[in-house]
């Protein structure tokens, strides 16, 4: 077995080209590994210095370079961290065993008073029922000015009001359901008709997957904040990003392949065989996380806890046994999704609407934060074309 190389801080930070602070949130966000050092020091995992080196360092062709690992701004909502990510300072695989959605939301929004104690907003229009939900809440979303008359408003005093309106309206769309002030996770429990025992299942997957920094969804809705774009605008492009097939898709892949698996044996020959054809594992390993992904150990516990003993579920440990052996890698949050469709039997697509259930209280906290901001968004380019002679 071979031996790991470690670095100094100055070290580690020479070869990255930053400054040690910059090092240090590498580290805060799971990117380097660290351990004790001599004295008071810590010494830097140099695979993993030299992989983040190797993103930051790619080939200089149009489109080539990685828009990852550094920090392009700032943020109070989300500090991901060894144990996960905090939600302003509180561990959401800790809040994933009590809160619901809504007092996440009340959490990332920074709220004074409870902006769900509103009446509920009128149903959203009927849409062609050959939409799938991600397509009937773009619809909906974009028809949100038809029934608020304050729709484009940007008042701090409405805006959180404006935030629980919009997730009532929204989860009716992707539900295809009336909005109601039922807490998230029982509109879901009732909209698939599933046992009481699988709520705390849906109510912890909702609050894990609520925000998770500046991920490329949330990065797209900051960006139209910034232009001072309204709140259902905001959502819309995060909406645009999340439907793509490499975010908002990820635990379908994972159910696709996971599907074929209903025995002990099918597990060597599900994860072997995508092994030897060269195929990857979705739903395993993280681009975040060095190590294990804490919200997915987080909502597998839930999972077996609500339904341990039922052949899926114990089946759990051999699946991700092999992953981890085949590919090296630990399950992500997407594999704790799609675990828990089958494990429940719920609808095609589940985990999907689940991340994207959730993920509307994450944008809408980012539009608020940067709607605080004065600076717009506006990245610069490195031009590596040709150049007037």
């Amino acid at each position: 077995m071979s031996t790991p190389i470690y670095l100094s801080a100055s070290e580690a930070a020479t070869e990255l080209g930053v400054r040690p602070q910059t090092l240090y949130a590498y580290v805060s966000r799971g990117l380097i590994r660290s351990i004790p050092g001599p004295g008071k020091q810590r010494r830097y995992d140099a695979s993993d210095v030299r992989r983040l080196q190797g993103r930051k360092d790619g080939p200089g062709e149009g489109g080539s370079r990685p828009l990852s690992g550094d920090e392009v701004l700032e943020t109070r909502l989300t500090l991901i961290a060894d144990g996960g990510p905090y939600y302003r300072g509180h561990s959401a695989t800790g809040l994933a065993r009590s809160s619901t959605l809504e007092a996440v939301a009340t959490l990332l929004w920074d709220c004074d008073t409870d902006p769900f104690a509103g009446k509920v907003p009128a149903p959203p229009p009927a849409a062609d029922p050959a939409l799938g939900p991600i397509d009937r809440l773009m619809m909906a979303v974009a028809a949100w000015p038809a029934q608020d008359r304050a729709a484009y408003t940007l008042s701090p005093v409405l805006l959180a009001e404006k935030g629980a309106d919009l997730l009532r309206y929204g989860v009716a769309a992707l539900l295809d359901t009336d909005p109601s002030a039922d807490p998230v996770h029982e509109q879901f429990t009732k909209a698939w008709t599933v046992e009481p025992s699988v709520a705390p299942v849906l109510r912890a997957a909702l609050v894990l997957v609520a925000d998770h920094e500046l991920n490329t969804s949330a990065f797209a809705a900051r960006c139209a904040a910034s232009t001072r774009a309204p709140l259902h605008a905001t959502l819309l492009s995060g909406l645009g990003a999340f439907s793509g097939p490499r975010h908002g898709a990820a635990s379908d892949r994972v159910s696709a392949w996971l599907e074929e698996i209903d025995e002990p044996e099918d597990v060597d020959r599900v994860i072997g065989g995508r092994l030897a054809r060269g195929e990857p594992l979705p739903g395993f390993g993280h681009t975040v996380y060095s190590g294990p992904d804490p919200r997915a150990e987080c909502l597998l516990a839930i999972l077996k806890e609500q339904a341990g003993g039922t052949p899926f579920v114990d089946l759990l440990p051999s699946v991700i046994d092999a992953g981890n052996e085949f590919y090296g890698l630990k399950p992500n949050i997407d594999f704790a999704l799609a675990a828990a469709q089958k494990a429940f039997s719920l609808p095609e697509g589940a985990g999907k609407l689940l991340f994207c259930g959730g993920r509307i209280v994450g944008w809408i906290a980012h539009a608020l934060e940067q709607y605080r901001i004065p600076e717009q968004i506006r990245p610069r380019a490195a031009y590596v074309g040709e150049r007037p002679s």
